[in-house]
């Protein structure tokens, strides 16, 4: 028992490790003609659904199909009804497997691995190292659902096991539930409908108990998953429970159906899979495929009802809604003065996602969530520019040129605020009293509020007093500096470090700021003597 918990343990490890590599790679693979070519394939229900059947098809597993589509949608690369038109798909996938019991998921992954980690060590082909090492945790992912279903397999020789499937014999209903069992160990219905198959074929169990076997395993995916899930939120959230409810739902239309069948020779699946003229296994494994193939029309037209009330259930969370990129659109990099006002527009938003940095400072949170929200729209920011040039090269390459500035000044004040307020909540206790970090904390986010104050309204006196509070602050940290330096009794090396890098990281802030303060003036006052040019009167 002590090895088959161990080699449990160590699947669930690689499953999560797998699940991160994934997640990360996919983040840096994004760009915005990959997540216009992703919401092509997906954004159609139908092309979704055959995606997902492929997906479904690999993974063999509901809990991994379900988390590498978590993967997806929270690098921008689906929407939400694109995410469960592929995991409709994927249910459908995942039966296919029972007719090909022949096909090695475990050796296929030991491919992926060889071929990938070759890929990522080499500097030769370091160009493709995200979209291997992707396809790296994909694999880490599938290999740790083999070693959970592969570690779970001594268990039919446990003692134990035997009575539960004596116990079994006339019993539907405990058919269900052992099955369901089953595949919470195992993490794979298909494994588990397979190893009910052969008991059916042997003769341990009959064909109505294979049937109800077929339909717990399709149960039992959902208990698992609902716990490997609870850390989830918002849209993540959704999706995990869209494929928890599935099989909920599938489950409680063909188990009442079945009795039904029995009870009043009705004849629905059952009749409908032994009319099929294939050995006993084969058409068992049709019941397997053909409750997935029969739902998916009706799922795929309640697609949007079910998005809404996923959106309902459980709304998307701020730092999701601070993920998603406002402003820009896939198809608005067609038209070039367009794209650009939708570029200011939106990273004008990100200095009010910057702001919520000090907040989290204030309630003592972890940065990193709406850190990780400001990084995805930067790059999603970024990834539009870049088409914007190769789309329009050379076109208002001024407006262009400023954009991309304030791109880069975005980039570097997002840094440096992260090691200021990681400071700051880090040097709780750590200073002789807590005025510097206050001071640094309030003052550093009411100049970033009055700035967004001025790009909103635009008002002359108060772009006046933005620009002055912006102004370089580095004789002002250089007294404050001083001042704790004499102090007595005198610091310790740990304030010291604190004191030190938090004076810096000011100076560093109100440097960006003021750059960026005059790019953005500036390109508003190019724009504002554009318009009255164009729309006052000639004159002769």
């Amino acid at each position: 028992m002590i090895e088959i918990l161990g080699g449990m343990v160590g699947g669930l490890g690689l499953f999560f490790v797998g699940m991160w590599i994934l997640t990360e790679n996919l983040n840096a693979l994004v760009s915005h003609r990959l997540r216009m070519i992703a919401n092509r394939w997906t954004g159609n229900r139908l092309s979704g659904f055959v995606w997902g059947i492929f997906t479904g098809a690999v993974t063999q597993s509901s809990s991994a199909l379900t988390f590498i589509v978590v993967s997806m949608l929270r690098s921008g690369l689906i929407s939400t009804s694109g995410a469960f038109a592929i995991l409709i798909g994927g249910n459908v996938g995942m039966t296919l497997l029972v007719l090909v019991v022949t096909f090695d998921i475990k050796l296929a992954a030991l491919y992926a691995f060889g071929i990938t980690s070759a890929v990522i060590v080499s500097e030769k082909t370091l160009r493709y190292r995200s979209i291997a090492a992707s396809f790296f945790g994909g694999a880490m992912i599938i290999f740790g659902i083999v070693l959970l279903k592969e570690s779970a397999a001594p268990l039919a020789g446990q003692p134990w096991f035997g009575e539960m499937v004596d116990w079994t014999k006339g019993s539907l209903l405990l058919a269900f539930l052992v099955a369901a069992l089953l595949t919470c160990i195992v993490q794979s219905s298909t494994a588990v409908c397979v190893f009910g198959i052969s008991m059916t074929t042997l003769g341990v169990i009959t064909i109505d108990q294979a049937i109800m076997f077929i339909y717990g395993s399709c149960f039992g995916a959902s208990p698992i998953l609902y716990l490997l899930s609870t850390s989830l939120t918002g849209r993540s959230r959704q999706v995990a429970m869209y494929q928890v409810a599935y099989n909920v739902v599938i489950c409680a239309v063909l188990v009442p159906l079945l009795y039904i069948e029995l009870n009043f020779d009705v004849p629905l699946m059952k009749a409908l899979a032994l009319s099929i003229n294939l050995g006993l296994g084969q058409q068992l494994a049709f019941v397997f495929i053909f409750f997935s193939l029969f739902s998916a029309p009706l799922m795929l037209a309640a697609l949007g009802p079910s998005a809404r009330l996923s959106k309902r259930l459980w709304p998307a969370t701020q730092d999701e809604e601070w993920s998603k990129t406002k402003f820009i659109y896939d198809h608005a990099s067609r038209n070039i003065d367009t794209s650009l006002v939708l570029v200011d527009l939106e990273q004008r938003r990100v200095l009010e996602i910057l702001s919520q940095y000090f907040e989290a400072v204030r309630q003592e949170t972890s940065l990193e969530t709406i850190r990780k929200s400001t990084r995805l729209v930067l790059s999603q920011i970024g990834n539009f520019l870049s088409d914007l040039n190769v789309r329009h090269p050379m076109q208002n390459a001024d407006d262009y040129s400023s954009m991309l500035t304030r791109q880069k000044l975005l980039y570097w004040l997002e840094e440096e605020l992260t090691v200021l307020c990681e400071t700051l909540q880090n040097s709780d206790g750590q200073l002789a009293g807590d005025s510097l970090r206050i001071s640094v904390r309030e003052g550093i986010d009411a100049v970033l509020l009055i700035l967004l104050d001025a790009l909103e309204n635009g008002d002359e006196d108060l772009w006046t007093i933005a620009k002055n509070l912006t102004e370089d602050r580095s004789e002002l940290m250089h007294k404050i500096r001083n001042g704790y330096w004499e102090a007595e009794p005198p610091l310790n090396n740990v304030q010291r470090t604190n004191v030190l890098t938090i004076t810096n990281s000011v100076e560093q802030v109100f440097f960006l700021l003021t750059k960026l303060a005059w790019e953005f003036d500036h390109r508003d006052r190019i724009y504002a003597n554009q318009t009255i040019r164009d729309t006052s009167p000639d004159v002769y």
